[in-house]
């Protein structure tokens, strides 16, 4: 994949899913984070808690748009190397497995918090690799110089990391593409009437049944995972203030605009009383389907590049 290296990290050995994918840089590109303009781009995939064909190497497409020769996005020269974390799964009715012969690595049966665990988890595991290395994952966390971006629940995920008494509080920025945010509003409303969504439709019931396979039927303690329910403000002071991205797409045919709309209110609360620790970008320029935006890599790609000079403005 244009001259970058691949390899694994194993964070734990519950699943086989729980591993993070690296891809880094030749040797001889590489830069000290102390020194340098670069950022690790560090992706947590979608496939809305549940799906097996959604894993990490989802992430490939836009690292391969944004690597091209003719790439009109990012210059080479601003990437430090890409990872992409994989996570336990909750079971998916299209794709049922027998508990008594499956494989406990195997065994899709995830329930909440099991995934942002594993997310916290694999960021962390990536944070000490290579600790002592020069342009190592562990040297640009270390110096707050990378981007954790997320798709549909992936983007959930993400800012999951922000929340909470584990939120990593010093995440330097965060970005969400078609992301779910509020898991009641997202029910309630039971997504798009232009595709066939709408309350108390046949979609509407959809939604419903993933929400409960990932985080049970409390509505209450989906309202607390929820991102789209949080506080921002109360992130910790930081040198620099956080960046905050979400960017959607008008023919998302899978998650509706009052999602979007959601986090954008919870983000522009947290930015007015954030003492300017916070800041927000919302773009709902994206075209594609919502698995057209990460298939294609066109869109992901444009959103980081986005997100890196809304970064250098922070500077």
């Amino acid at each position: 994949m244009a001259g970058l290296e691949h390899r694994q990290i194993r964070y734990a050995v519950e699943s086989e899913l729980q591993i993070v994918d690296v891809w880094e840089l030749p040797k001889s590109e590489r830069t000290a984070a102390a020194t340098s303009d670069r950022y690790w781009f560090i992706y947590v995939h979608g496939g809305a808690w549940r799906d097996p064909r959604c894993l990490t190497d989802t992430a490939v497409p836009a690292i391969n748009r944004l690597l091209a020769e003719d790439s009109p996005y990012m210059s080479r020269r601003r990437i430090a190397g890409f990872a992409s974390i994989g996570y336990r799964l909750s079971p998916h009715p299209e794709f049922p497995q027998d508990p008594k012969t499956t494989p406990l690595e195997k065994l899709r049966a995830a329930k909440h918090p099991d995934h942002i665990d594993d997310v916290r988890t694999g960021l962390a595991a990536l944070a000490r690799e290579g600790l002592s290395a020069a342009g190592s994952p562990a040297d640009y966390i270390a110096h707050d110089r990378y981007i954790v971006y997320g798709h549909s629940c992936g983007a959930f995920l993400a800012f999951q990391l922000w929340m909470g008494n584990l939120g990593d509080k010093t995440l330097p920025c965060v970005v969400g593409l078609e992301g779910i945010y509020d898991l009641r509003g997202l029910v309630e409303r039971g997504g798009n009437p232009a595709h066939g969504g709408g309350p108390r439709t046949g979609f509407a019931s959809a939604l419903e049944a993933i929400a409960e396979g990932a985080f049970g039927r409390d509505r209450g303690l989906w309202d607390t995972a929820s991102p789209g329910q949080y506080d921002f403000s109360t992130l910790a002071k930081a040198t620099k203030p956080r960046l905050a991205l979400v960017a959607y797409s008008d023919e998302d045919e899978l998650v509706d605009g009052g999602e979007m709309d959601t986090m954008e209110k919870t983000l522009q609360q947290g930015v007015a009383k954030s003492n300017g620790q916070l800041r927000y970008v919302g773009l709902r320029d994206l075209h594609g389907r919502h698995d057209e935006v990460h298939e294609d890599g066109r869109e992901v790609a444009r959103v980081l590049t986005e997100a890196v000079r809304q970064l250098d403005r922070l500077s």
